[in-house]
């Protein structure tokens, strides 16, 4: 079985060992491929193809150099321009030594003095940032240098603007998770402040002489569905947390879910024969214990301060209790 199984997983090309039921072991002991290695293909006849390589491995010809600019820092790349100019200007400046094969302004060439030097420095720059006031030309093959020069330092140029666009666009998208996080954090407080008060406001009716067990019922079906929503946020917040709110934030959140929860067990100790006939009640209840009862200061991923374990045992000790 072991030996199928692992052909198999071959064949479909599995290459996370921790989905594999038998273990590593297993998945090692029969040569498969260690989890972020190449995948082979299974073909027919035991003949094997090797899995295609990452994308940057995948660049090839001439437009490899242009895609790897695009992944090198801003400094580098403004650091490469400013040389590139210079040394095409350096290359104009050694090509005046030959006259009608370098750059001449107005009626004379640029010498190989430096005087020239500078001249050609200031042509390099000029036709760098595509200004050509037309002061100064190029002569004979220097015109085709000029144009690679212009070519790639608009090339080098439009990934700089790119860079700083793209900066730009994650900042804003940065502070707009931010701000989203904040609000939905916000939410989630005032959210179970209300579920509070309304487990509260029930009680309350528990003790009124006219009131209708139906009535109660439906308004405790009705809190513990908006409770178990935002059960499942804090759930989500502890276990796939985007952002880490700040800790006096999360013990407020804590805090808030103890409360409702000490509520609501005390509220079903009060009404304790109604979940009975309230399939929604109690599909509720146990979808609200089972989510509670994962939150605990050594259940969740990541380590937190004790004051904040010492609320999430607490939330567990009451998920047991309404489960």
């Amino acid at each position: 079985m072991g030996e199928q199984a692992v052909g198999l997983l071959q064949a479909l090309g599995y290459e996370r060992l921790r989905l594999y039921a038998g273990g590593m072991a297993d998945w090692t002991e029969h040569r498969g491929p260690v989890e972020g290695t190449p995948v082979a293909e299974v073909l027919p006849a035991g003949r094997t193809r090797p899995a295609q390589a990452p994308e940057a491995s995948r660049r090839k010809g001439w437009i490899a150099p242009i895609e790897a600019l695009g992944d090198r820092p801003m400094g580098y790349l403004l650091l490469l321009w400013v040389w590139m100019v210079v040394g095409f200007g350096l290359i104009y400046w050694v090509a005046g030594a030959w006259q009608g094969y370098g750059l001449r302004a107005g009626e004379a060439f640029v010498q190989a003095t430096w005087e020239g030097l500078v001249t050609a420095l200031y042509f390099s720059f000029v036709t760098a940032l595509s200004i050509g006031y037309g002061d100064v030309v190029p002569v004979g093959p220097v015109r085709l240098l000029a144009i690679v020069e212009g070519a790639a330092a608009l090339l080098i140029f439009g990934i700089v603007i790119s860079k700083l666009v793209s900066r730009h666009q994650e900042e804003l998208t940065e502070e707009i998770h931010r701000i989203t996080f904040e609000d939905r954090l916000g939410r989630v407080r005032t959210n179970l402040h209300l579920v509070l008060s309304e487990f509260q406001a029930i009680a309350g009716m528990g003790g009124e002489p006219g009131a209708r067990r139906e009535r109660i019922l439906s308004r405790v079906e009705s809190a513990a569905v908006v409770f178990a929503g935002e059960l499942q946020t804090v759930h989500d917040l502890l276990y796939r947390p985007q952002q880490t709110p700040d800790e006096q934030v999360l013990e407020s959140i804590l805090a808030n879910l103890c409360a409702v929860l000490r509520e609501l067990n005390d509220l079903l100790a009060s009404l304790a024969e109604a979940p009975k006939g309230s399939p929604t009640l109690r599909r509720t209840l146990r979808s609200t214990a089972a989510l509670a009862n994962e939150i605990c200061g050594e259940c969740v991923p990541r380590a937190y301060a004790p004051g904040l374990k010492a609320w999430m045992d607490q939330i567990q000790g009451l998920a047991r209790q309404i489960a």
